[in-house]
């Protein structure tokens, strides 16, 4: 039951996260049309400062809600659950204040010292408001995830980013025609009032399902020190981390200008790269950011309760389906990159660049579930250290390569950061649990299968069309073709097929009590 429930909440938490990401890339394609590439620079400089605000606001708060909600569920104590939500929503409030506090008032010295840009100064102090609304949605839905309710977070943050798009489409008709920094002014708008109501409506559900729980309100001693322990040392790394990659994203554009680019085009050349060629490339994750947002709650609960076999198991089974499912998206971004970026953007640039950077997937996506896996074992420092390291060593070959090699500096840039975190995280992972690996059935027969499988899809679909439908028609197509492949070399069995689609059928419904005390749904 535990097993179905877990892979339906990633069926769900998938959907909603693939639905947001094309919500997502639509939205920016719809942008870079208005504001042209430079504006995406433009914004995308802006919102390097609001991420950097964000992370001072927020950081360590989600982390802190799932891990302690769902290790005391897992004891069966809601009351002490319900505690540790209040203290970490308490100490949201706290910092996110200080962190709008800190942007408003820094918004002009940030503008003309930092960026280099006065445009931006505007939207910096737009944006300021939006972060304790973030601030008290993040421990919200990290509550929801905890207590494996994701469809509420998938529906909040669907929610958003409809009023987001709504808000900026109505602002663009008035403040398109004052030039890129209104149309920033804009899109920032539309993020403070989208934050806002998503707030509103994800404390509607919380407040719901809090008050269907029978239980009695008690302290929890020591919830505050464990509160801390959590939010504080992942709050400073964090911190750190976030002010190296805010300076990695300022020095890109100056390290363009250093190259020889102008003002303009170097902005377009930033902007083609982090807005749009990486959201495409790391589109497909959204499986894996939701199997691995859903991780940590499972991992924590049962390294609190000791059950260290299961835990090597799922670490062995989750690395060995993400390279399965990495390849073949590798394979798509080779074989039909200049599909996709003529089909997006209308630009075969950024499908070159798409095509160029592929050879990343593999990596960003083991790297991104060994630090969910190493989050839930109570390794965020680890998991922060290497972040650290990477963004630090980003910084220093960034500083030292974009003004000598311009793009291909960034890429470079790209392979060795990426390259090194991912092996760091993997290497932690083996570090605190064992993992069976077997080279045959991990790397050798599935690089062969999904190497067939994108000869067959391009030979197949060579005729057809550049039409969108055309390019999602391939990419089904080389899928298709790897998970035959798949099978006929042994990696996978029909018997793991058939077990797998029978996990998500639905169980038939019985009766959920609700436990006084305890609170909890058991299933």
């Amino acid at each position: 039951m535990k097993a179905r429930q877990f892979l339906l909440n990633t069926l769900i938490l998938t959907v909603g996260s693939l639905l947001l990401r094309l919500i997502a890339i639509g939205f920016n394609a719809w942008l870079s049309r208005k504001i042209g590439t430079e504006g995406m620079g433009l914004f995308q400089l802006v919102f390097s400062v609001y991420n950097l605000a964000s992370t001072l606001a927020t950081s360590g708060i989600y982390l802190a809600v799932t891990r302690l909600v769902a290790e005391e569920i897992g004891k069966g104590s809601y009351a002490a659950a319900n505690e540790a939500m209040k203290k970490c929503m308490i100490y949201g409030a706290l910092v996110s204040a200080a962190a709008a506090g800190l942007l408003w008032a820094l918004a002009p010295w940030i503008g003309t010292h930092l960026l280099e840009d006065g445009r931006t100064i505007l939207s910096l102090k737009i944006l300021a408001l939006a972060l304790p609304f973030m601030a008290f949605s993040c421990s919200l839905r990290g509550y929801f995830f905890a207590v494996r309710q994701v469809y509420k977070t998938n529906t909040s943050q669907i929610f958003e980013q409809l009023v987001r798009i709504s808000v900026v489409a109505i602002a663009f008709v008035f403040l398109l025609p004052g030039g890129l920094e209104y149309s920033c002014a804009g899109i920032a708008l539309g993020s403070v009032v989208g934050e806002a109501l998503a707030f509103c409506y994800t404390l509607t559900l919380y407040l719901l399902d809090r008050n269907r729980r029978q239980f009695t309100p008690a302290k929890a001693p020591g919830i505050t020190r464990r509160v801390l322990s959590i939010t504080v040392p992942v709050a400073l790394s964090s911190y750190l981390k976030s002010a190296l990659v805010t300076a990695e994203n300022i020095l890109i554009p100056r390290g363009f200008r250093k190259y020889g680019a102008t003002g303009g085009s170097a902005l377009a050349q930033y902007g083609m790269m982090e807005a749009m060629v990486m959201p495409i490339l790391t589109f497909p994750a959204a499986l894996l950011s939701s199997f691995s947002s859903l991780l940590v709650p499972e991992v924590a609960e049962s390294n609190v309760t000791g059950r260290k076999a299961q835990i090597d198991q799922l670490t062995s089974r989750v690395l060995w389906g993400t390279l399965l499912f990495a390849m073949p998206v590798t394979a798509c971004f080779i074989c039909f990159a200049d599909e996709l970026g003529l089909a997006i953007y209308q630009s075969s640039e950024s499908g070159r660049m798409l095509q160029v950077l592929a050879p990343l997937v593999p990596i960003m996506y083991l790297d991104m579930v060994a630090d969910a896996l190493l989050k839930g074992m109570d390794e965020q420092l680890s998991v922060l250290r290497y972040s650290i390291i990477d963004s630090a060593l980003s910084v220093a070959l960034i500083y030292t390569l974009l003004p000598v090699f311009g793009v291909n500096g960034y890429i470079t840039v790209m392979f060795v950061s990426t390259f090194v975190n991912a092996v760091l995280s993997i290497a932690r992972l083996a570090q605190v649990t064992e993992i069976s690996f077997s080279l045959s059935r991990w790397i050798v027969r599935p690089l062969f299968a999904v190497t067939l499988a994108g000869m067959a899809a391009l030979s197949l679909s060579r005729s057809w069309p550049a039409a969108p439908w055309a390019v999602a028609g391939r990419i089904i197509l080389l899928f298709g073709s790897d998970l035959i492949f798949l099978l006929l070399t042994g990696v996978i069995t029909p018997k793991f097929l058939w077990q797998l689609l029978l996990r998500l059928k639905p169980a038939a419904p019985k009766a959920r009590p609700l436990y006084r005390n305890a609170g909890c749904e058991r299933s």
